[in-house]
């Protein structure tokens, strides 16, 4: 199948643009936008991705403007109708400019969220290290992202109140590859998070003179399986890679969802960073995105669901952790990403700072119910 994409010179593989060489189902392209009032009176992430094995092109949004409400709204369509328009009916994504300059709309309809933003970048994009795992021979996760910020201009409309964007923050993340729990469904030999505990910080900050994408992982015990990221200067353009990192969080009392932490870094040009911060508002339940089995039919994002399907849901966030799904149920979902206020070595910013802690961790004082193996905490 030609696409106008196969007019360019930037095939790599002897297939046309349409297909990949990849077989595994899960294959992605997806890019993610999270947009934050600078006062934290309103804030959305939307995002579009493709799954070319599985015929789908799928994308969402979600939208707060207080402490206790989640709008979430997901499209699905067929990507062979229209394999060259990166859109899901009301949603469209445009780049006009690459890695600077961006269009994301959602036209007005029977729906409570919509916008029409120009996205504009304030620093160059951060490429990860290349994510590859295996587990018991089984290639879990094979992909590459990279990550940057901007601002956003224009307007955003939520439940019938207007907020004029004008230079709010803005984060962005695009990935492509195979990673687990997309693509409509998983096979029982990769794995999953272990009950013996998991434990992931995801910083990205920005201030008026730098700007960071830090991860770190650790087992239960605090031993470090992962460190990566840098810190960018927003005068000139050094970067330096961050090669030691340190913690200190205060969760809400009962909860894994944390209140404040304090972060200690050093780049290798022997910087030392100090970062304090706060989380605000309800951290993002991604779940409502077509994440962690999303969707109705509760097969997640990727999977087929036909020619074109749209569904939207409202989540009651009143506390901190549990989360009211519409059908009443409550459920802890893990997938949280939480929105910050941050100083950075006493500079002021903001921050979109994910905090994820699962199982047993002996320095937080997590533990797991042996009974259900479900996370309990005393």
């Amino acid at each position: 199948m030609l696409t106008g994409f196969d007019d360019t010179l930037f095939h790599q593989t002897a297939d046309v643009m349409a297909f990949t060489p990849v077989s595994d189902h899960r294959f992605f392209d997806r890019s993610i936008y999270g947009i934050y009032a600078p006062d934290h009176s309103g804030h959305i992430v939307t995002s579009i991705g493709v799954y070319k094995n599985n015929d789908v092109l799928d994308g969402f949004v979600m939208g707060q403007i207080n402490r206790e409400t989640q709008f979430n709204q997901r499209y699905s369509r067929r990507l062979s109708t229209d394999y060259e328009r990166p859109g899901l009916g009301p949603l469209q994504f445009d780049v006009i400019e690459p890695m600077k300059r961006h269009r994301i709309w959602l036209a007005k309809g029977d729906h409570p969220v919509s916008f029409d933003l120009e996205w504009n970048a304030v620093l160059p994009p951060h490429l990860e290290a290349r994510h590859h795992e295996r587990h018991h021979g089984r290639l879990v996760r094979d992909y590459t992202r990279f990550d940057q910020f901007a601002t956003a201009s224009g307007w955003i409309e939520m439940a019938g109140e207007r907020f004029e964007v004008r230079n709010w923050f803005s984060w962005r993340d695009h990935a492509w590859g195979v990673r687990p729990g997309v693509g409509g469904f998983e096979t029982n030999t990769g794995g999953g998070l272990s009950a013996h505990g998991y434990f992931a910080i995801y910083f990205w900050f920005l201030t008026d003179e730098a700007g960071g994408f830090i991860q770190l992982q650790e087992d239960s015990e605090g031993r470090r399986k992962a460190l990566i990221g840098s810190v960018d200067s927003r005068v000139g353009d050094r970067s330096a890679k961050v090669v030691d990192f340190s913690h200190d969080i205060v969760f809400e009392p009962g909860t894994r969802i944390y209140r404040t932490a304090h972060f200690s870094f050093t780049t290798e040009d022997g910087k030392k960073w100090n970062a304090d911060i706060e989380a605000l508002g309800r951290g993002w339940v991604f779940k409502g995105s077509g994440y962690n089995s999303g969707y109705n039919d509760g097969r997640g994002l990727g999977a087929f669901r036909g020619e074109y399907l749209e569904e939207q849901d409202v989540y009651n966030l009143a506390h901190p952790e549990d989360v009211v799904l519409p059908d009443g149920r409550t459920v802890r979902p893990l997938h949280r990403e939480q929105i910050a206020r941050v100083r950075v070595n006493n500079r002021p910013g903001q921050a979109h700072c994910p905090i994820i802690a699962t199982g047993f961790n002996r320095r937080y004082g997590f533990h797991v119910d042996p009974g259900t193996g479900q996370d309990a905490d005393w």
